[in-house]
């Protein structure tokens, strides 16, 4: 599984790579660095990270090479179905690059601190263990090539023409290097910091998930005429029941699809932590857990309560819901405690592709766990609910919708909300403006 690496005579410290039982690498030296590793601060605000590792680690020390396959792992450590998809589904990937991360930040951190490491190969799911090698010493009574006498060598200067014409050299030189350096930095996206409320947040996250609508149990609602909990969503048992309605759309019921405008606002955020540095991961809806809201990693849930289940997990603590209104059939926002000049409720004039007024809701909270942000963004409409990432995603316009509502860009809560008005043509929205704001520190 690995290789050994002799180290040169007087080169610095080497690694010695070896695989899983090797003896260079003791089981009790490898188990004794996994317990360091997991006391470090990289993993301690990583429970899915602590878990994965410990799994990997065991099993390799123990021989239990036919479990450290991605299926596996998404079975046993996440509870995945035994036919889960995992083109579509990239948990156990997006896990395992956490962890190759957060190694190599411990082991940047704390190196020289143990005489092993623990190391997951990039692609792989079977650690390799690693022994620090150091640098040979020479043998006793003998004196380091270093420290031997050296006659003095005669010296000879050269032409001053020539020491011009090498200096000459050395600056042309330079100044080519410079200009070719500058050219490829120029050429380089620099990195945009995130530092205007809500993506704030996200600060010091190495990725982020962006969970997309459900466009199946739309679907199943509509044959259904009534609306579904998230319980009942999160069974799949209503997977079922789509089939048995629309027996045509047999082969379609399997694959997770989403709406366009969930597709479009889910580029738009990745452009967006792209730039900051973060990585995007797209999920389905319905390959959620709700161990997903309890991990360190930032969520933006896309989409209202009808198209995107798992939004009943945190809108409960939002002053400014979307919620359906069954007699009219359809969905507008109530306002849980309005303030002076607020309705208590916001109904909207367009509905699905009708032009009109709609409304958009931004809801950042903790999550169930209070380890990570989780960023809601629900419209009364597709259209709504894409103007409203359009408005997050042009930082200058979201800072100067913020100062003209009395709050700091840069400024820190625990709950974050807006509510956007938005007017919608035909063919999409015109514009949108903040019309309510709500920040608790």
């Amino acid at each position: 599984m690995g290789h050994k690496a002799t180290p040169d005579p007087g080169s610095p410290p080497a690694v010695a790579a070896s695989g899983a039982g090797d003896v260079g690498v003791p089981n009790t030296e490898a188990l004794e660095e996994l317990r360091r590793i997991l006391d470090s601060p990289e993993f301690a605000g990583s429970e899915r990270g602590r878990t994965l590792l410990v799994y990997l680690v065991r099993n390799a020390l123990t021989g239990g090479f036919d479990r450290l396959k991605e299926r596996t792992i998404g079975i046993e450590i996440f509870g995945r179905d035994a036919s889960y998809d995992t083109g579509q589904d990239a948990i156990v990937r997006v896990s395992a690059n956490s962890v190759r991360k957060r190694l190599q930040a411990y082991y940047t951190r704390a190196s020289g601190v143990s005489s092993v490491r623990i190391i997951l190969p990039p692609g792989a799911y079977v650690p390799e263990f690693q022994r620090v090698v150091p640098a040979s010493a020479p043998p006793p009574g003998l004196l380091a090539p270093a420290a031997l006498p050296v006659p003095p060598p005669e010296v000879a200067f050269p032409h001053p023409k020539v020491w011009a014409a090498v200096v000459a050299c050395l600056l042309l030189t330079c100044g080519v290097l410079a200009y070719k350096n500058y050219r490829l930095r120029s050429a380089l996206p620099a990195f945009r910091p995130l530092d205007v409320l809500p993506w704030s947040a996200f600060t010091g996250h190495p990725d982020a998930g962006v969970v997309l609508t459900d466009a199946n149990f739309t679907l199943h609602k509509y044959f259904s005429h009534r609306e579904m909990t998230l319980p009942e969503y999160s069974s799949l048992e209503w997977l079922y029941e789509l089939k048995a309605q629309a027996p045509g759309l047999l082969p379609l019921s399997a694959v997770p699809y989403t709406s366009v405008a969930s597709a479009v606002s889910a580029s738009k955020i990745g452009i967006l932590l792209d730039r900051a540095g973060m990585t995007t991961v797209v999920r389905a809806a319905r390959s959620m857990q709700v161990d997903d809201f309890k991990d360190d990693r930032p969520l933006i849930l896309l989409g209202s309560a009808p198209s995107n289940p798992w939004v009943e997990l945190v809108d409960k603590h939002m002053n400014f819901r979307v919620f359906v209104d069954v007699a009219k059939g359809i969905q507008a926002v109530i306002n849980g405690a309005p303030k002076a000049g607020e309705p208590a409720s916001y109904v909207p004039t367009a509905h699905n592709q009708t032009a009109g007024i709609a409304y958009a809701v931004i809801g950042l909270m903790p999550n169930l766990a209070n380890k990570g942000p989780v960023l809601l963004v629900a419209g009364t409409n597709a259209t709504a609910t894409q103007a409203a990432v359009e408005f997050l995603t042009d930082l200058p316009g979201l800072r100067e919708a913020l100062r003209a509502h009395q709050i700091p860009p840069g400024a820190r809560g625990s709950h974050f909300e807006l509510l956007l008005k938005v007017d919608c043509m035909n063919s999409g929205a015109s514009r949108s403006e903040v019309i309510a704001s709500r920040l608790t520190p």
